[in-house]
């Protein structure tokens, strides 16, 4: 996938939200230079070094010390060949490096400016370091999310950092296809509590139409009923009852006349209404067939439906092998690690991971060289600690 080929990133994203925006470049053929302080993202070996495998794909890596003034001016030559700028430190922590908007649009003002941050550059918030389960709880995500009674859950996925950095690779694009009529760069500003809140949008409107706020329901949802994950005699389903037709399928299907015709589940409000009865009804139901046999029966009938898989049972799932998302990739610190693609059909095809997560500083000298840099002022910069060299072979996939 060579779209972006010939678009140069820097990133000088951390942890999450700020590499997987560069990651999602890097897939469409952007040449992405993960910039590393020499001890490296201290997201690095975060999950064994899962999150390093998964969303630093695809990008070279160089290790540079910015408080250095050799690595600082290393950086400015680099700049001046880029067309996107990445950064997710803490507000005012980038400025005192130096390269701060303002300092970098003079070096290059084509260039587009991305800044990543928990809380946005404005508001009471905005000087604290922000975190996917920070913004979580902030957002009223958290306090919707768990079992009815019980403390509030964070989802475990990172969805706010991805959905962060998928929100600001939408503003390089936009920001890319207007610098071809203006020749202008931009500042792109994305931060995780906006996102969260962003992804909170049908809760608020509902709350400033009815005025109530949602609770916490465990797998199942306000607006319909029944509705939610089920267990059966061997393991959880979901069961996705949302219209009139699909509940009289689905006992008929059953044989839950009794039910059916209860005047306190005869419609979607209805069974709102008495949820926790027709649940304790239907959970009795549910417990005398396996869940084969159950989905089996509601897929018959084309209700929503679906098995509560485990995460080994979700990487052998026929259909999910079949798709081709999943793609082994041997990396020379890790061994072989299963990398997600990014999940965009273009021309029928899915964007392939063609070089492993770089190891630390693993492109330092080739990049260097590439801006002017020979092997022995290469070399003395490693001596002074302004950048760190690393020899292990890159392998690609």
């Amino acid at each position: 996938m060579t779209i972006l080929k010939d678009i140069k990133v820097l990133d000088l994203g951390q942890a999450v939200a700020g590499p997987f925006c560069a990651m999602l470049l890097a897939d469409m053929g952007a040449d992405v230079i993960k910039v590393e302080p020499p001890q490296g993202d201290h997201f690095r070996h975060a999950f064994h070094g899962g999150v390093n495998a998964a969303i630093n794909r695809n990008k070279r890596g160089i290790a540079i010390d910015l408080k250095k003034k050799e690595g600082s001016e290393i950086l400015r030559k680099l700049i001046s060949r880029a067309d996107v700028f990445l950064e997710s430190f803490t507000p005012g922590t980038i400025e005192k490096l130096g390269f701060g908007y303002d300092e970098v649009a003079k070096i290059n003002n084509r260039i587009i400016y991305v800044s990543i941050s928990g809380f946005g550059r404005t508001g009471p918030y905005s000087k604290l370091p922000g975190y996917d389960v920070v913004a979580q709880a902030m957002s009223g995500i958290m306090a919707c999310t768990g079992e009815p009674g019980r403390p509030p859950v964070r989802i475990a996925s990172s969805l706010i950092d991805m959905g962060t950095g998928m929100y600001a690779a939408y503003g390089v694009l936009v920001s890319l296809f207007d610098r071809e009529k203006t020749g202008q760069g931009r500042k792109i500003e994305a931060n995780l509590l906006d996102t969260a809140i962003s992804w909170m949008c049908h809760f608020i409107a509902d709350y400033s139409i009815s005025g109530e706020l949602p609770s916490r329901m465990g797998s199942a949802l306000s607006a319909f009923s029944p509705y939610q994950v089920f267990r059966t005699a061997d393991k959880y389903v979901f069961v996705g009852i949302s219209t009139e037709r699909f509940w009289k399928a689905f006992c008929d299907e059953f044989a839950l006349q009794e039910i059916y015709h209860d005047p306190r589940f005869r419609t979607n409000a209805d069974r709102c209404r008495n949820r926790e009865e027709l649940t304790q009804k239907l959970g009795q139901v549910f417990k005398q067939y396996s869940s084969k046999m159950i989905i089996e029966k509601l897929n018959a009938i084309g209700v929503p439906c679906a098995p509560v898989l485990s995460l080994d049972e979700v990487l052998e799932d026929p259909h999910v092998l079949s798709r081709r998302i999943l793609q082994e990739v041997d990396h020379p610190e890790y061994g072989l690690v299963n990398v997600t693609k990014t999940p965009l059909g273009i021309s029928g095809k899915m964007p392939d991971i063609y070089l492993p997560a770089p190891m630390l500083g693993q492109h330092t000298k080739e990049v260097l060289m590439e801006i002017g840099y020979d092997s022995a002022s290469i070399s003395k910069l490693a001596a002074k600690g302004a950048i760190v060299l690393a020899h292990e072979p890159q392998k690609e996939v």
